[in-house]
């Protein structure tokens, strides 16, 4: 048991200490959401390359030889020939993670409004900067996108709310959406056990609880290493003829700490650990399509039927209408105030959500997601493949595949219709014309620190070194790290426990 807890332990210490750092910051985006890093430091997949990881999400038309390409890159001006572009994002506030960029409209006074992860912008014509309006939100929430309907009223949209406004829209009203027909107040398990390991489940007391285990596993790794090459060192020092006591205090220290911070938090550890593994193959395939009771008492048991669930809405001119995609899928409303309705046949989309949904005329859409891009047809429900123009065939039981990861479309540059690859980048549905490339102060871009942290915890920034078992990388890591508590525990009770 000693020799499993040391020498595992010895090899595990490093990602165990990177889980539990990048685990602390991930609890707080909002709190580090101006902190960036050059992509240029990071592995080649994670640096921008023809448009691709998320750049662009759409297009907005300031003109007919202005257009706004906007995304996780932030805004950028260019003409309908895509000749220069130019950044616009003065008066965002700093940091890559606050600028980006998930949609931009205009009203009919052509009133410029962008919403971002976590603010709503004007914008001043007169100077070309943003002025924010995030102070008329009392939300905390991430905000998730903005609409339009016919009348003028503006419907901002969080995670879990909309708010409206009429013009001069100095003045938002929060609403709550009605309950749809097919409600049921349950919640995936994968929801669950997600916010279980980010101590969001029981709220901010929960998190504060997770960050502190996460200070703890850092203090184990440190005392660990401590415990394994100290004794090297005091015997070498002993042999010298020099004085030990204080690496022998150090050392004594150490064991004390490690051995009480260890028992005293094993039951918590283990829950965060196991938590953790459901969240990434191959333990996610049991889970997610799993549904349960809300955990009571919890963040989940919300009274509100679309807690958490909100992710965008169009108001539809034509039928004078809205259509809600949320986490649930898609629905139909008459107006704000309608019971929202099940739209039964809808296009295929990525468990993480479409990145796309623009309307075309009277009837088609087109539905963007991790799972592809599509031409949806409201009234009749058919979906084609926006690629091909084929049929959709039905999807196969097992697990999703990734085909055409979409992250955005444009179809505001002359005669071309560009679908943007999370991969490949920028792709030109028209054989004989081509995009431009990507210029060199775009390309230069940062990460957000917390981003950065995400691709740390579930280890796709080790994907050059793992290679094909990367998915695979936070189950054994959570092997290991059981292996580690488990062995720990025994070694201290029943050796240093009883002595």
């Amino acid at each position: 048991m000693k020799k499993w807890h040391k020498w595992v332990g010895l090899i595990f210490t490093f990602f165990l200490f990177m889980f539990a750092t990048s685990g602390i910051f991930l609890n707080h985006r909002r709190a580090i959401s101006s902190v960036d890093v050059s992509r240029s430091i990071l592995p080649s997949a994670y640096q921008y390359e023809n448009w691709n990881n998320g750049a662009v999400k759409g297009s907005f038309k300031l003109s007919p030889d202005s257009i706004l390409l906007y995304g996780g890159s932030g805004i950028w001006l260019t003409d309908s020939v895509h000749s220069s572009f130019a950044a616009y994002t003065t008066g965002i506030k700093e940091g890559t993670d606050n600028r980006i960029v998930n949609n931009i409209l205009a009203t009919s006074e052509n009133r410029i409004f962008a919403v971002t992860t976590f603010g709503l912008y004007e914008l001043n014509k007169d100077t070309n900067e943003w002025k924010s309006l995030s102070h008329l939100i009392d939300s905390r929430e991430r905000f998730t996108d903005i609409a339009l309907a016919k009348d003028g009223t503006m419907v901002l949209m969080t995670r879990s709310h909309i708010y409206t406004a009429n013009e001069p829209y100095t003045h938002f009203d929060q609403k709550e959406l009605s309950t749809p027909d097919d409600y049921k107040k349950e919640v995936s398990v994968f929801k669950t056990m997600w916010t279980l390991h980010s101590g969001e489940l029981f709220g901010m007391t929960g998190k504060i609880i997770v960050d502190l285990l996460g200070v703890v596993a850092i203090v184990l790794c440190i005392t660990g290493l401590i415990l394994t090459f100290c004794p090297k060192i005091i015997k070498r020092k002993k042999r010298g003829g020099k004085n030990t006591k204080t690496d022998v205090s150090i050392f004594k220290g150490s064991l004390k700490w490690h051995n009480k911070l260890g028992a005293i938090t094993i039951i918590l550890l283990l829950i965060v650990c196991i938590s953790g593994m459901f969240l990434r193959p191959p333990l996610l395939i049991a889970i997610i399509r799993g549904k349960t009771k809300p955990v009571p008492g919890s963040t989940l048991d919300s009274k509100n039927p679309w807690f958490d669930k909100l992710r965008c809405l169009r108001y539809d001119a034509f039928s004078k209408d809205w259509i809600l995609y949320s986490s649930d899928g898609f629905y139909k409303l008459e107006t704000l105030d309608s019971t929202p309705q099940k739209i039964r046949k809808a296009p295929m989309t990525s468990v993480m959500g479409i990145t796309v949904f623009e309307q075309q005329d009277s009837v088609n859409w087109v539905v963007g997601s991790f799972s592809g891009i599509y031409s949806w047809n409201k009234e009749s429900g058919e979906s084609l493949n926006y690629y091909t123009g084929k049929p959709v065939e039905p999807r196969r039981p097992g697990p999703p595949t990734v085909t055409h990861a979409v992250s955005g479309f444009s179809n505001d540059f002359t005669g071309k219709r560009i679908v943007f690859e999370y991969g490949p980048g920028a792709q030109v549905l028209e054989e004989d014309k081509q995009f431009a490339d990507m210029p060199a102060s775009i390309k230069a871009g940062r990460m957000s620190l917390w981003h950065l942290c995400l691709e740390i915890h579930v280890g796709r920034i080790y994907a050059p070194i793992l290679g094909v078992i990367t998915d695979m990388f936070v189950f054994l890591s959570g092997v290991l790290f059981l292996i580690i508590l488990i062995t720990g525990y025994i070694v201290y009770r029943r050796h240093h426990r009883r002595s």
